[in-house]
């Protein structure tokens, strides 16, 4: 049902592309349209009052953006920033509600997006709990799997860079340049430029966990 809902909004709304770095959404801005992601993705940016920017989370393929600010009639409360080249289709406020009221699979396809976004921020505020490397483990393994493409070398994950790593598991660059280190010498990841690929995704998560024959001795590196 959910995708009739999806294909439904689709039907009332018109297709827009971004590259990285282009704002989809900016903070403060009016909520006058909701975008569903096509292809690529973006960060959720929210901002301090002091200008401090903190990374919320990561969305991709088959996310809604923009939604609450129109259901609520509130201004934008993040930014959402390319990471990628990214396509979506954005369907004007007034269509969404009307449709939403009016559709059980358009209403469903929002609860699905709001179940889905609780359970991502559950996972994030778990991971906070651990040490450093196994805090990235969990994060590099659970973008990859949500957002990323599935190759025959492993999980390809595109556009995040480690400074967007950092803000999103609330470390320094530093210690995530060493954690990712440590896990490029166990080979479990390799890295490059805006991108990582997970080689063995099962023997990186159980490097998010605290005990196991499978763990690996990684270094322990405090934020």
């Amino acid at each position: 049902m959910a995708t009739r809902g999806w294909d439904r909004l689709r039907g009332v709304g018109r297709s827009v592309a971004f590259r990285r770095n282009d704002y989809l959404l900016t903070a403060g801005a009016a909520s006058d349209a909701v975008l569903l992601l096509e292809t690529g993705v973006v960060k959720v940016v929210l901002v301090a009052s002091d200008g401090t920017e903190f990374i919320v989370g990561f969305l991709g393929p088959g996310d809604l953006v923009g939604e609450l600010g129109v259901l609520n009639r509130q201004p934008r409360s993040a930014h959402i920033i390319a990471l990628t080249s990214v396509t979506a289709t954005q369907v004007a406020g007034r269509h969404f509600i009307r449709l939403r009221s009016r559709h059980p699979d358009v209403l469903e396809l929002v609860d699905r997006v709001l179940d889905r976004r609780v359970r991502n921020a559950d996972e994030g505020q778990l991971v906070l709990a651990r040490d450093v490397t196994s805090r990235l483990a969990a994060s590099l393994v659970r973008w990859a799997t949500d957002l990323g493409d599935t190759t025959e070398d492993g999980l390809l994950m595109l556009g995040i860079s480690q400074r967007d790593m950092a803000q999103a598991i609330a470390v320094s660059e530093k210690s995530v340049e060493a954690s990712l280190g440590a896990l490029r010498s166990a080979g479990l990841i390799k890295t490059w430029r805006l991108g990582y690929l997970v080689t063995d995704p099962a023997r990186l998560a159980s490097v998010t966990r605290s005990s196991g024959e499978d763990l690996l001795v990684l270094p322990e590196i405090r934020g």
